[in-house]
């Protein structure tokens, strides 16, 4: 399962920064650390941001920082184009 996630993951940061969105490195860390939920997990909401895996790095307030506006959007499309 992990596998058809890596993949996933692939396709949806690639299809992302071939349109307008380009990922910052910050950005990029916190979508392998998502990914890595999702994989283990299933799924991720915003609550589970607060979990201490990412708590560490800020939790919620801190991923809002990092994607501003996007985050619920983030966070949706990955559920959708990973687990798909």
């Amino acid at each position: 399962y992990s596998d058809i996630i890596d993949r996933n993951f692939q396709a949806w940061v690639f299809k992302q920064n071939a349109g307008h969105i380009h990922f910052t490195d910050e950005q990029m860390d916190w979508l392998r650390t998502i990914k890595d939920f999702i994989a283990t997990n299933l799924s991720i909401t915003k609550d589970d941001l607060d979990l201490p895996i990412f708590a560490d790095r800020g939790g919620l307030g801190k991923f809002y920082t990092v994607f501003g506006s996007r985050y619920e959007s983030i966070l949706d499309e990955m559920n959708l184009a990973l687990a798909a």
